[in-house]
């Protein structure tokens, strides 16, 4: 665990799989923090979204994006390869990158032209669906997707009853265990634009494990599909 903290930066005691009955708990919670309408919103535009695919040489990935607003060494390893960096971005905890890549560092009081996201790749996880459909076809896959999978989760679980049959819920149950999804840390891409709409992902030795800091910020998250070449 405390390997894991060093190289990602984030609490390793939020990487939790949680029991059916924590989940149960969380979405009552959030019935009280969380406007209904707008999980539901939410979680209406993830459920539109395309699956990910290539087409003219490009990664089409429907995702959450999450502008960088600074990029800067570690300092007491800025002199090591590869280079550990210290990342900022919108609605997330700060988190640490360690790659080959030499990044352009800048912060809000010192912009650059470019534009870094963080972006979490959207899948069925998030919206507890079954994976029964065809999958894309990686096969010629890039390295921008390769590493590309979600931790399979007991919340899963909580959708049936003891005899292990289905339990149909009503859509604001399903949206508030999306908002308890969303919670969760993730494995984050990080992009660089190249050029309008188009990004490139930047390569890490790790993992890039990223956390949304206030889930009440739902409103403000960007979902769109981004293309990466």
């Amino acid at each position: 665990m405390k390997e894991l903290e060093d190289v990602t930066g984030i609490d390793a005691s939020t990487l939790v799989t949680f029991r059916p009955d924590h989940i149960h708990t969380q979405v009552s919670s959030l019935r009280q923090t969380v406007p209904m309408d707008l999980a539901l919103k939410f979680h209406d535009q993830l459920e539109h979204l395309r699956a990910p695919r290539f087409a003219n040489c490009k990664l089409h990935l429907p995702c959450i994006s999450f502008r960088v607003t600074e990029v800067g060494w570690k300092h007491d390893l800025a002199k090591e390869t590869p280079i550990t960096y210290e990342i900022k971005a919108d609605r997330l905890h700060d988190l640490l990158i360690t790659t080959e890549e030499t990044l352009v560092q800048f912060s809000q009081a010192k912009p650059i032209r470019w534009t870094f996201l963080l972006v979490r790749p959207w899948d069925r996880y998030l919206l507890g669906v079954p994976d029964f459909a065809e999958q894309p076809d990686f096969t010629n896959n890039m390295e921008s997707v390769k590493d590309w999978t979600e931790p399979k989760s007991l919340m899963d679980d909580s959708d049936k009853l003891l005899g292990g049959s289905p339990v149909e819920e009503e859509p604001g149950s399903r949206a508030l265990k999306l908002v308890v999804r969303l919670r969760q840390p993730f494995n984050a891409f990080l992009l660089a634009q190249q050029h309008v709409r188009e990004y490139k992902r930047t390569a890490s030795d790790h993992n890039i494990i990223a956390q949304v800091k206030d889930i009440a910020s739902i409103d403000d998250m960007d979902i769109w599909t981004i293309e990466i070449l």
